[in-house]
């Protein structure tokens, strides 16, 4: 899925719902100002694999949550 898409009609401080795990709007858009921009949900570690043009990640529900805390 796109993470544009994710983002549409949200708001920082609200939450995206994927597959039951649930995603900070901040996080998304700070994912997406990185250079990702795609996501896949994977349920059965609770992962949330991204990736864009020139990079990759996978983060747990808690490190993206952790990501917004630090800014």
């Amino acid at each position: 899925m796109k993470i544009a898409e994710l983002l549409a009609g949200k708001k920082n401080g609200e939450q995206v719902v994927i597959d039951g795990l649930s995603i900070p709007v901040a996080a998304l858009k700070a994912l997406e100002k990185e250079g990702y921009q795609h996501a896949k949900v994977f349920k059965d570690n609770r992962t949330f694999a991204c990736w864009g043009d020139a990079c990759s990640a996978c983060f747990t529900e808690e490190s993206l949550r952790e990501r917004t805390r630090s800014k």
